[in-house]
């Protein structure tokens, strides 16, 4: 397995994480108890949802048939 599979793996397992923390923080917000907490719980979502776009784009980057 070359260097750039393995980075390719790493990102895409990243990737996975990031997915699993959003669905953790959508979960959560729903069963939050007041609107302060939901709304940071969305919010720690948004991050989430960020992070993976950025390493889609850096997946892309070095693997265009990955975008």
């Amino acid at each position: 397995m070359s260097a750039t599979e393995d980075f390719r793996g790493l990102i895409q397992f990243a990737i996975s994480e990031e997915q699993k923390a959003q669905q953790m923080y959508k979960d959560l917000a729903e069963k939050a108890g007041d609107d302060y907490a939901k709304a940071i719980l969305e919010g720690l979502r948004e991050q989430e949802v960020k992070h993976e776009e950025r390493l889609k784009a850096l997946l892309a980057s070095i693997d265009p048939s990955k975008a």
